[in-house]
Parts: C-alpha cells; structure tokens; sequence
C-alpha cells in the first residue's frame, strides 16, 4: 500500500498537486480532445447486459488483485438471506476514477495497476469484454498524459479492451438505459467541449422515458471547497438542461473519490446516490456518515436518507484506533521528525559549553534571545503557526484559526519539553563532555522522533471526535481490507439490477500458476479464497413508463429549432 506519509512520497505528492493546480488553471487537456471522434458506442444489444463498475482502484496489490480476480470471474454466486444470486462478469467494466495511486507516473501505473489486471484475466475465451475509465484527481496530476495513453488508444488492458477516445464518454445501453461518464477534472466543473458532446447525445439520441446512471469523480477532501460548489452546479445544469428536457431521467448517480460504500436514496423520489471506491485503496471512514442529506438536484438540494454503508459504523470506529500506532507504520517521517529537533538544538547553541545541561524553559527562552539564529527560529515559529491553520481545511473563519493556534501551540510545547526531558535524561547516564553532548542530542533525536508521531496521532485522534481529518487519519493505515465493487444487470424487461459485492479480508500470499489455462489468472492465493459476499440485498430500480404528453411536446419543441443553453448558469433554478 502507498505509504502516504513516507517523506519521500509527501514531497513528491505535494510537488505534483502544485504544479498540477497551476498548470490546470491555464491548459485543459479536455479542450485538446476535441480533435479525436464524438464516439456514442452503441451497446443496446442483446435485450440484457452485465456491467461492473469499480473505482479507487491501483494501490496495494494485495487489494487491487483480489478485487480484480473477482472482476475477471466468469460468474459469482452470492448468498443474501437464503437465496443465492449467479451473477456474470460484465461485458463491459467502467473505471470510476483514481486508477492509480500516488502520482500518475507510468511506472505506478504499471505496477499498480495494470499488473494486476493483466494478471488477473490475461486474456478471455469468448468476447474480450471492454473497458471505459474516467479520471480522478490522482490521474490528473499529470494532466492526463498516461491516462490518455493507456485509456483513449483501443490498448489491450489484459483481457479487456479499451474503447473511448476522450476521457468522458455516453454508453448507450439497452433498454433505454444509459450511462455516462463525465470528466470534472479536480471536482471543478465540466468543460464546454464536454458539454456539447453530451449535449448532442442527448437532442439526437435519447428518447422519452429514457434512464441515465451518472458517473462521476470527486477530489478527496473533507468540507466545501469553492471549485467543488461549481461542479455541483455543472452536474446540475447537466441535468436540468441536457437531460430533462429530452423526457429522460437520471436516476442513479455513483461517485467515487471516498473508499467506502454509502447508498443514500432519495426520500420522495425514484433516484439513488451511491459512493462506491473500494477497488484497492485505502480505507475511508463510515461511522460519521449522517443519516440523512441533502444533495445537489437540479432544482437545488435534496433530500435523501442514508440506507447502507460498507463497513458498517462500529467496525469503521474500531479501525480509528490504529492511529495510535502510527509511529510503526511511518518510521521514516518519525526519523525526519527527530532529525529537526537535533537541528532546532544546534540553533539554539545547546551544543556550545554546556548549557544542554539542566535545560529549564527559562534556559531555552535565553538561549532563543542569545541565539544569532533568533529572526530565523521566529519565522519557524511563525510558519508553523499558518502551517497549522492551513492543516485545519476541514473548519474555516475562526474556528480553523483557534484550531491551528492550539496545533501550533502543543507543537512548539513538545519541542521544548524534549529539549528539557533529553537534557534530564542524558545528566543521568554520568558521562561528560563530548560523550555527554551525544547523548543529548541522540535522545532529542529519538524523543523528538516519537513525540512527533504521537503527537500527530493525537491530534488525529481528538479532531476525528469532531468528524475532521478523516482522510488524513486513515490514509497512513494502509487498510488494505473490506474492498467492494459494483454489479449491475439491465434485464430483458428494463430493470436495472445492482449487487454491491464486498469482499472482508483480501489475499495476503499468492502462488504463481504456471500451467494454468492462458485465460486463468496468473497468482492464486497461497491459502483460503477471498469470499465475496453482497453488501446488501440487490437494488432494483425498474424502467420508467412513456413520457406524458405535455413532456413529448416539450422534447419536440426543444428538437426543433431550440438551443441548448451554451454555459452552466450559477443563479439557482436559472
């Protein structure tokens, strides 16, 4: 699993969310794709059809294998309430965002993602099922380079093929169903090129009483970012003036971007809000989810009530205590965390004389004034302090600020008080001179280094009591269990089926396979299969009846000569 808070990865993560950020801003890979076809791939034959849907995928290959083998299995048979379900691999699999974790360079990709894959169906007997991706934030990072090269050029992924040529697409499915993918880059908005294409799709193609499933990515970040308000409005608008007025409806919309599974149905009303990221990545909380919520619509917020979220509460709350041992799990940034500390020492003079010796804070306070590093050490003191309140994301206005204030504060606590304990504990072991001055600065090291990890688990610990730091709290865990992923099936009768299907615990030891069949995958588990199980009974959701009139008028109206509004409006119900 990606060790989110390995030094190396942090800088090299945070290097690539800047440049990303700024480069974004000023070059949109969408309005380049404009050149490659307007592809509508047509699948609305046979009268059914399987499909599977997994995002967040491309971390450990523990968890992004074992949900893949799944993947790549002929049929499942699933057992809820005494009655088995058989179901089939889709013939087509959409990618729901994240493909890849940290960065989307091509070696992580590679490794992370499509060696699983490959591995897990090398290649199918019957007809090769095809692949469709939308990216996430990770996949943005490179502004879309390796994503474009490994998903928009009809590339063999293993058994499954790719076939889309933009990195937003509309599959038309049978029966009137449709599902589309849509591309907000960092959860910011929907470009006008996209716009347009699905505009045309839906004034050339849909129908009334049409049904669309909506796929989309979110940025993974707790509270309501700006960017993020905007592309609430463009999905609305998607809705309300592409969607609606060709008589269709969306009726179920499946987000990733949190690893976890949540269902929220709508209170008066047919549609569905399922967030589903469990194809590898880390583990989200669940035990925070409120019960009820209000989520975008097209005529403003609406109201839903949450029916099921995997893992339950209580589990999710249980796993929060590993936090505690998150020193364990980041030995190298608790190593980085120590080395500092020995450099505020040498700031400090505590090297010259003797003056670590007996150190109270008085002592410290002197040694700061004293210091000719004295303008720096208060810059450091003072970045720590925005530092601190930019960490806070999760509040704003003045709580965000007391927040930070008191981070900040326990901070530099800390620092001085292992500056007092190592100086105690060093005048203990007897030894003078440079023997004496070692041993100082080892146990600052060391010290500091623990300190700063538990430090950071505390405070981890007591914000997630207010529901903050969620992602920050359990991206270090590397959990690499309670993965899930998506079924659905269109019947000959219209109605849509889906089986969320979870798997508890993933492979841990894999045995090569050598002699097995080509189309086999290529590692078995060296012990007891994975065992996927439904997360909850199957939802259906039925096919909608004809189009009353007034709306056929409206559709015809609108066919007829009425254009499409070219940009998303901000002013509510505009």
């Amino acid at each position: 699993m990606v060790r989110w808070f390995d030094p190396h990865q942090l800088v090299d993560t945070a290097v690539r969310v800047l440049l990303s950020g700024m480069f974004s801003s000023y070059a949109d890979s969408r309005e380049q794709q404009a050149r490659e076809p307007a592809e509508v791939p047509d699948r609305s034959q046979p009268a059914e059809l399987w499909l599977d849907y997994v995002a967040d995928l491309g971390d450990g290959w523990n968890s992004t294998y074992t949900v893949a083998r799944l993947l790549a299995a002929e049929t499942l048979e699933l057992e809820h309430g005494g009655e088995t379900h058989r179901t089939q691999r889709g013939r087509l699999l959409v990618f729901g965002g994240d493909a890849v974790y940290p960065v989307p360079k091509a070696v992580e990709y590679e490794n992370r993602m499509l060696g699983p894959y490959r591995s897990a169906l090398p290649c199918s007997r019957a007809e090769a099922p095809e692949l469709f991706a939308i990216p996430g934030s990770h996949d943005w990072y490179d502004g879309l380079v390796n994503f474009t090269s490994i998903f928009c050029r009809n590339r063999w992924i293993g058994g499954w093929r790719t076939a889309q040529r933009r990195s937003y697409f509309a599959l038309k499915l049978p029966n009137g169903w449709w599902l589309w993918g849509i591309d907000i880059q960092f959860g910011a908005n929907i470009d006008e090129v996209q716009l347009r294409y699905f505009a045309e799709v839906a004034a050339e193609q849909m129908q009334p009483g049409d049904r669309v499933v909506l796929c989309m990515s979110k940025e993974v970040e707790s509270g309501r970012k700006e960017t993020e308000v905007h592309s609430d409005r463009d999905v609305a608008f998607l809705e309300r003036e592409i969607i609606a007025p060709t008589g269709a409806q969306l009726v179920l919309y499946l987000k990733s971007g949190k690893h976890y599974y949540s269902r929220y149905e709508q209170e008066a009303g047919p549609r569905h809000h399922i967030e589903s990221g469990g194809g590898g990545a880390f583990l989200h909380p669940t035990h925070n989810l409120p019960e009820r919520a209000k989520l975008p619509g097209p005529d403003g917020p609406t109201a839903y009530r949450r029916a099921r979220t995997y893992p339950s509460a209580a589990f999710s709350k249980g796993l929060r205590k590993r936090i505690w041992l998150m020193p364990a799990y980041n030995i190298p940034l608790a190593a980085v965390f120590g080395t500092v500390q020995v450099l505020l020492a040498f700031m400090l003079g505590l090297h010259l004389e003797d003056r670590y010796v007996s150190l109270g804070v008085v002592d410290l306070l002197r040694a700061m004034w004293e210091s000719p590093t004295a303008f720096l050490l208060s810059l450091l003191v003072l970045a720590s302090l925005v530092g601190m309140v930019r960490f806070a994301h999760d509040l704003s206005g003045i709580g965000r600020i007391l927040l930070g204030l008191s981070h900040s504060a326990l901070q530099v606590a800390s620092v001085a008080g292992i500056m007092m304990a190592a100086s105690w504990l060093s005048s203990r072991f007897g030894s003078e001179g440079v023997s004496s001055l070692l041993t100082f600065l080892g146990l600052v090291w060391l010290l500091g280094g623990i300190s700063g990890m538990m430090g950071m688990a505390g405070y981890l610990w007591a914000t997630g009591f207010l529901g903050l730091h969620n992602t920050e709290a359990y991206a270090p865990l590397h959990h690499q269990d309670q993965k899930h992923f998506l079924r659905l099936h269109i019947g000959a009768d219209g109605t849509l089926t889906l089986y969320p299907i979870g798997v508890e615990r993933v492979g841990r030891r894999w045995a090569l396979r050598p002699d097995a069949p080509p189309d086999a995958p290529w590692f078995a588990p060296d012990g007891p299969e994975p065992a996927p199980h439904l997360i909850e009974p199957p939802i259906r959701i039925g096919r909608s009846g004809p189009a009353r009139a007034h709306e056929r008028h409206a559709v015809a109206l609108a066919r007829g000569g009425a254009e499409l509004p070219r940009e998303p409006v901000d002013a509510p119900g505009a």
